[in-house]
């Protein structure tokens, strides 16, 4: 028991200069014992915060001997021996704050708290000044000043995971059918396709822009003329709606010749209107190459390559029979460029004609500008004459090409007059301009072989009204006269239905085989 009054020996200070008393039992202290000496004022009494419900044993205060305490005191009130009455002290250094502790309270608290460890009340029952805290609530904190040095936190507890948290296992991956991946693979495909096809237009047109900055002023001409051709040649037709009753015409005049093979193609430039019959069809082009070999060399001439006024000396290679007049002029004569190409279209002479084609590069380069200006039967073989007729072209492409010189496509305004005099001097008269009334005005081309008679040019009517006409005609070698008088019968009819069914006065041709 001297023990337990040891331990709460600081719960409670007496008065000084009484006597301590118990709670109930109303005796006095022996008058022998001395009274506990006061906290004198140079140490004042340190108070460290406590949490709630913490009782803390005064270092200072001295614990109570085993005299002090009454056999019959403690038997009547043991809480006398715990919580004795004790003198009043002055407390140095105690804030004003602080609310005094109420009385009777002490005993409460030591009761309401679990029984004291028998180790520690004897540890301060052997050493009084020691502090002995009763332990703390794991929810109330514990001061800085009261923990030990180097002592590890126990570490919190980590919180259980909920049900929705605790993670499950994972679902078996679902296959996928093969018409899902194929169609992924062909989305994939697509897509890589159009990123690559994008970086070549890209590199493309890279490439292009610097090559034209490194390209002379002539080249770039060249090439401007040659884009510019190739949406010429559908745009210069500008076909509305088919001359059916004239097509119904020439499909009976061609049916009682059988032994013909004829195609036409015709445009009236005014509104559009145009006859196909067997147009897109390849022929032996005969001398109607010339045609397109004109066209280029007009184009040369606005490009810088190549100059009216240029001397150009016949040589023995370019000399050949046939139509022409130069083939009986001896290598070496000199002839200006304008000249040639005059003698080419005028009398058909197909020594100027070869010369032309070496003026301009040879037929390798004249094929491109063919292929560029929409021709697409058009393609030069061989050298003049060419009797095999391996050269070939359509009528639809001599109107074509035509059509753009006459609007201005190909060539500037100033080759395009030029171009249109030389066609109107040509001296074969035999063919389309047999069928045309008084007053009209042919520019046009003709062309013969053996087996081959073609005509083709540009009509202005005494009304006004333009038109454009291709006739080629395959036939026997002993049929040529036949297909003169179906040609001349074809351009008769034409006349007739677009000069306002005007018949010009030689019209009464019958063709005979």
């Amino acid at each position: 028991m001297s023990s337990i009054a040891s331990a709460n020996s600081g719960q409670k200070s007496p008065k000084s200069g009484k006597a301590t008393q118990s709670g109930k039992s109303g005796r006095r202290r022996p008058q022998g014992q001395p009274n506990k000496p006061e906290i004198p004022a140079s140490e004042p009494a340190t108070f460290s915060p406590q949490p709630n419900r913490v009782t803390q044993i005064r270092a200072n205060s001295p614990a109570p001997s085993p005299e002090e305490f009454n056999t019959q005191d403690f038997l009547s009130d043991p809480r006398s021996a715990i919580n004795p009455k004790k003198p009043k002290t002055t407390k140095i250094g105690q804030s004003k704050s602080r609310k005094p502790r109420q009385k009777n309270l002490a005993a409460v608290d030591l009761f309401d708290f679990p029984q004291p460890n028998l180790e520690n009340v004897r540890a301060i029952a052997s050493n009084p000044t020691a502090r002995v805290s009763r332990p703390i609530s794991p929810s109330a904190p514990i001061p800085d000043a009261e923990k030990p040095p180097n002592v590890k936190k126990s570490p919190l507890p980590r919180p259980r995971p909920q049900e929705s948290q605790r993670p499950g296992k994972r679902p078996a991956p679902r296959s996928v059918p093969p018409l899902v991946y194929a169609t992924r693979l062909l989305i994939l495909g697509v897509g890589i396709a159009v990123i690559c096809g994008t970086l070549l237009s890209v590199v493309n047109a890279v490439s292009r822009s610097t090559a034209a900055t490194q390209e002379t002023p002539a080249e770039q001409n060249k090439q401007a003329g040659s884009a510019v051709a190739a949406p010429a040649a559908s745009e210069s037709l500008q076909l509305n709606q088919e001359l059916a009753a004239l097509k119904t015409q020439v499909q009976v005049m061609a049916t009682e010749n059988p032994t013909l093979t004829a195609g036409i193609f015709l445009v009236d430039l005014d509104t559009g209107s145009y006859l196909n019959f067997n147009g897109d069809a390849a022929f032996a082009s005969a001398s109607t190459i010339k045609l397109p070999i004109l066209a280029a060399f007009f184009q040369a001439v606005d490009e810088g390559k190549v100059r009216l006024d240029q001397v150009l000396t016949l040589k023995q290679e370019n000399i050949v029979g046939g139509s022409g007049e130069m083939q009986d002029d001896p290598p070496g004569k000199k002839y200006s460029a304008l000249e040639v190409a005059r003698k080419m279209i005028v009398v058909s002479d197909n020594t100027a004609t070869n010369m032309m084609i070496e003026l301009l590069g040879g037929a390798e380069i004249l094929n491109q500008h063919f292929a560029a200006w929409g021709l697409r039967a058009t393609v030069l073989r061989n050298n003049l004459p060419d009797l095999e007729g391996t050269n070939t072209t359509s009528p639809k492409d001599l109107i074509n090409i035509i059509a753009q010189v006459d609007r201005g496509n190909l060539v500037s305004v100033k080759s395009r007059d030029r171009i249109l005099q030389i066609l109107r001097q040509t001296k074969n008269d035999s063919l389309l301009p047999r069928g045309l009334g008084e007053g009209s005005v042919i520019a046009h081309k003709t062309g013969n072989i053996n087996t081959m008679l073609a005509d083709a040019g540009m009509v202005d009517l005494p009304n006004g009204k333009r038109y454009l006409v291709a006739v080629m005609v395959k036939h026997p070698q002993e049929t040529e006269k036949s297909a003169q008088t179906l040609i001349r019968e074809i351009s008769r009819m034409s006349y007739r239905y677009l000069n306002g069914g005007e018949t010009p006065a030689d019209s009464q041709v019958k063709i005979k085989n």
